[in-house]
């Protein structure tokens, strides 16, 4: 949607690359500090992000 590769995110958020991929493919929950830094980056809101 943002146009941001994972490895863009990965650099952004701090989070892992492999940690996003098991969060994409709905293998782990993403935690609030995760669901932060995400929505963050890409500059909407964790309802945005949430699909709320």
């Amino acid at each position: 949607m943002k146009g941001l590769t994972q490895h863009e995110l990965a650099a952004g958020t701090g989070i892992s690359l492999a940690i996003l991929g098991t969060i994409e493919r709905g293998n782990r929950k993403v935690t609030p500090q995760e669901l932060g830094k995400i929505a963050g980056v890409l500059a909407i809101s964790i309802e945005e992000l949430q699909g709320k």
